[in-house]
C-alpha cells in the first residue's frame, strides 16, 4: 500500500478551502431560505447570530424577504430605516415608499407593505425605537411601545403606545394638536396630512410632504419627519426640510447627522 503525505502547501490549501465553504455557508445562511418571522426570533434561535442581512417570513404570511437585523444585547431589531448621509435621496414617491428602496446594508427604506406585514398579528406586540446622531457627537433614542401599522387601504396608519428616552416624544408633538399617533401616510403624491390648510404664523400649508421633504406620518406636518433632505454638519439648523426629531434640541428645526428606525417583537 502506497502512502502519500500531504505537504505544508497541501494542507494550507485544505485550510483554504474549509474556510471558504464555512463563509459561503453563513452567506446563504443569511441570504438564502427564511431563518425565522422576524429579527427577534433569529436572535432568540442563534444568540451569537452578528448584525447583516436575514430573510424572514412573517408570521401568518406566504411571502419572505430580505431584512437589516440589529443584533443588540436586548434582542434582535428589524431596521426599516436608516440614513447616515446624503448619497440616497428620501424625496420619492407614495409606490417608493410601499416597496422599500435603498441598500439594506446601508442608507434604506424597508417599505411600509413589509412593516405592515410583520406588524399586523394582533397576537404580537411590537416596539419600535428611532436612534438619532447629532453633528457634535452626540446621541439619542425614543421608544415606543405597542408598534404597528394598519394596511395600504389605510394608508398605512400608525399606531404607537407608551413613549420612553431621551429625545423627547416627537410623534406626539412638541406642543397639543400635532399628534402623529393615529395618523395615515403621506407622500408628494398622497396627502393624508389633515392640512386644508395648516396655519403656522403667517404661512399657509398645504401639503406637509412638499415643504418637509419625504414621506412621513405627517398630522398638521408634526414635530417628527426623519425622511426629508439630509443636511451635513454646518448647514443642518433652521431648514424646513431635514432629519427633524424636535422635541430633541429646540427651539430652531435641527437636522440630526444619522437616523435609524427598528422594530421588534416582545
Amino acid at each position: 500500500m502506497q502512502v502519500r503525505m500531504l505537504t505544508a502547501a497541501g494542507y494550507g490549501f485544505i485550510s483554504a478551502l474549509l474556510l471558504s465553504c464555512s463563509i459561503h455557508a453563513k452567506k446563504l445562511q443569511k441570504a438564502g431560505s427564511p431563518q425565522g418571522t422576524d429579527c427577534t426570533q433569529i436572535w432568540k434561535l442563534t444568540p451569537q447570530a452578528s448584525s447583516g442581512v436575514y430573510v424572514i417570513q412573517p408570521a401568518g404570511v406566504k411571502t419572505h424577504f430580505k431584512v437589516y437585523c440589529e443584533m443588540r444585547l436586548d434582542g434582535g431589531w428589524t431596521v426599516f430605516q436608516k440614513r447616515s448621509g446624503g448619497n440616497v435621496s428620501f424625496n420619492r414617491k407614495w409606490e417608493a415608499y410601499k416597496n422599500g428602496f435603498g441598500n439594506q446594508t446601508r442608507d434604506h427604506w424597508l417599505g411600509l407593505k413589509k412593516v405592515f406585514l410583520l406588524t399586523k398579528n394582533k397576537s404580537m406586540k411590537w416596539t419600535m425605537r428611532v436612534d438619532l446622531w447629532d453633528h457634535e457627537g452626540g446621541t439619542a433614542y425614543a421608544e415606543y411601545k405597542n408598534f404597528r401599522l394598519k394596511n395600504e387601504k389605510a394608508a398605512f396608519k400608525l399606531h404607537v403606545g407608551k413613549y420612553t428616552g431621551n429625545a423627547g416624544d416627537a410623534i406626539r408633538g412638541a406642543y397639543p394638536g400635532i399628534n402623529q399617533d393615529g395618523y395615515s401616510f403621506s407622500t408628494v403624491d398622497r396627502d393624508n396630512d389633515g392640512c386644508s390648510p395648516c396655519i403656522f404664523g403667517d404661512i399657509a400649508e398645504t401639503e406637509c410632504a412638499l415643504s418637509q421633504g419625504g414621506g412621513w406620518w405627517y398630522s398638521k406636518c408634526g414635530s417628527a419627519s426623519l425622511n426629508g433632505e439630509w443636511h451635513p454638519t454646518g448647514e443642518h439648523i433652521g431648514w424646513s426640510s431635514g432629519l427633524h426629531w424636535l422635541t430633541w434640541k429646540p427651539p430652531a428645526p435641527y437636522s440630526a447627522k444619522a437616523s435609524q428606525m427598528m422594530i421588534k417583537s416582545v
